[in-house]
Order: C-alpha cells, then structure tokens, then sequence
C-alpha cells in the first residue's frame, strides 16, 4: 500500500505545481490553462488539447483525494480494524484488496512496481 501512497503523493505534487488549476480549450487546438494571455496552441491537436484540459491540475487532485480515501478503507479493513463479523471484513478486504492492486496497474512502468501485484 505504500506504494500506491507514494504515487498518489507524486500525482498531487506534480499536480499542485502546474501552472493554474483550471484548463480548458477554445474548441479548435488551443490550450487554455486559467491565467491571463495563458494559452498554447504550438503542436497541439484539438484532440491533444482536450485531453489535457480532460486531466487538468483539478481533476488530479479530485482523483488523488478519492484514491487515498479507496487506500485507506482498505487498511482499515485488511487490520480487521472494523466492527464486523469476521466473515464480512474479510469478504470486504478481497474486495477492497483488488480494487487496491487495479488503482496501482497505471503505475506499471514505475521501477518499484512488482508484477505481483498484477491482479
């Protein structure tokens, strides 16, 4: 699980360091990013330009902060840290358990990944 904290802390860093929290696009190729004159239109296709307006500094702290509170449920449960039949808690932490292990597959390239944890 440490892992999957660690990369969700880099998520948030990279995304609390952009340039502004609020992109979007004109509808053609250019890149709005929240500030004034902030636009960038060099290379861009509009579909470049609505993805990235798609993923912009908002949205990955959105993610990060709904991902953290998925990791957290699951250490909860994995300690038997709840107030339920043990039956339950353990059908909850193979639940939760794989949930965990899809929420690290995008991170597959990162050198501390291990495909043990493939689900």
């Amino acid at each position: 699980m440490q892992f999957l904290r660690d990369r969700l802390a880099e998520d948030e860093q990279a995304a609390r360091a952009a340039h502004a929290p609020n992109w979007s696009t004109d509808g053609r190729t250019g890149l709005h990013y929240g500030v004034e004159d902030g636009w960038m239109t060099d290379a861009l296709t509009t579909a470049d330009a609505d993805h990235i307006a798609r993923h912009d500094p908002a949205r990955v702290l959105r993610e990060v902060e709904a991902k953290r509170q998925l990791v957290d449920k699951y250490a909860q449960v994995a300690d038997n840290d709840i107030d339920e039949p043990y039956e339950y808690a353990y059908g909850w932490a193979n639940g939760l358990g794989r949930a965990v292990r899809l929420l690290a597959l995008p991170y597959t390239d990162h050198p501390d990944y291990q495909d043990t944890w493939k689900p």
